[in-house]
């Protein structure tokens, strides 16, 4: 099985059918990340293949002392986040997966893995896209300050104070949320 850099090498001498070997391993990705910045699906399969003709076409510029799945991860953040400021959305919309075993569990437990699992996506909702991404980088991908930091041109210092302000953020609207669903628990309790 050939490296990255080994496909990426002779696809820029001219063997431009190997691309589609990077497409098969990073797909899913790339798919993903833009789904969870867009929560729209025919988007982020219009961005995702908007990603990878970027990516084809910026092979050569590719440095190799970068891992390829942070360098394209930079990519599709970069072109998602120029969609949306051409949209001039507000918000981003993401999906925070919790992943449980619910083999065996009660309907109780179930129940309430998918309604902490809607108010944790509600707040992550109202984050600041600056934070939103971030966060959704560090937790969801797994990637290092410093692979995030490559991905979205920022410092590493900004990148710590964003997911320190963001987590805090995140734990503030979270606190509001339980906050006001305990109200609306008593009022109904009270009628």
């Amino acid at each position: 099985m050939m490296s990255d850099w080994e496909i990426i090498q002779l696809i820029v001498q001219g063997n431009s059918e190997l691309f589609r070997e990077l497409v098969g391993r990073y797909k899913k990705a790339v798919y993903s990340l833009c789904y969870r910045m867009l929560k729209n699906h025919e988007e982020a399969e219009d961005l995702s293949q908007e990603a990878f003709i970027k990516t084809y076409n910026y092979l050569g510029k590719y440095d190799p002392s970068y891992k390829f799945s942070t360098w394209i991860l930079k990519i599709a953040t970069n072109t998602t986040i120029d969609y949306l400021r051409k949209k001039k959305v507000e918000t981003l919309p993401l999906e925070e997966e919790i992943a449980t075993k619910q083999e065996g569990a009660s309907a109780e437990a179930v129940y309430f893995h998918h309604h902490n699992k809607d108010l944790i996506q509600e707040a992550i909702n109202q984050l600041p896209a600056d934070y939103r991404t971030l966060i959704v980088l560090y937790h969801q991908y797994g990637l290092s300050y410093k692979e995030i930091a490559d991905s979205v041109n920022l410092p590493m210092t900004k990148v710590k104070n964003r997911l320190h302000r963001g987590r805090s953020l995140l734990k503030e609207k979270l606190i509001n949320i339980k906050e006001e669903g305990a109200q609306w628990t008593a009022k109904q309790v009270q009628l």
